[in-house]
């Protein structure tokens, strides 16, 4: 059993369902056109920070690569949880001994996402089992 990443696509598509796991959106406002039935839980303390969210939004807007913005928003460096959002990773990285758990977010597989930097924390905080990542994250310090 591990913690692991999906997109809203993956959900809506069905190649992720409720069978395969708890799956819980990560995201600050509740991605339109999910169907609240498709899902098991809604955390917004898993999001990205407001500031930190709204400039990649414009970088990515402005060079349209989604990997590059995440990078040049500084995404690794300045990636943090509130206290009562590490809490609710805590939670749900205990309930992941026991079940999978999916973090979903907006970027597809193959995009740099804030939910990799948060199964890092999980991984190096509780000593959970994560997925395996699509990227490295180099200069992520959990």
């Amino acid at each position: 059993m591990s913690l692991r990443r999906a997109s809203i696509s993956e959900i809506k598509s069905g190649e992720i369902s409720k069978k395969d796991g708890l799956l819980i959106v990560t995201m600050r406002m509740y991605p339109r056109f999910l169907s609240r039935t498709l899902v098991d839980d809604y955390r917004p303390l898993l999001s990205p920070q407001k500031d930190l969210f709204e400039r990649y939004r414009e970088i990515k807007n402005r060079i349209g690569d989604q990997n590059e913005a995440f990078e040049l928003a500084q995404y690794q460096h300045e990636f943090a949880l509130s206290p009562e959002g590490l809490q609710v990773l805590r939670e749900l990285a205990e309930t992941s001994k026991h079940q999978d758990i999916y973090m979903i977010c907006q970027c597809a597989k193959n995009e740099r996402c804030h939910v990799d930097l948060m199964l890092l924390i999980a991984q190096k905080k509780w000593g959970s089992e994560i997925a395996d990542l699509s990227h490295a994250y180099t200069k992520f310090r959990p």
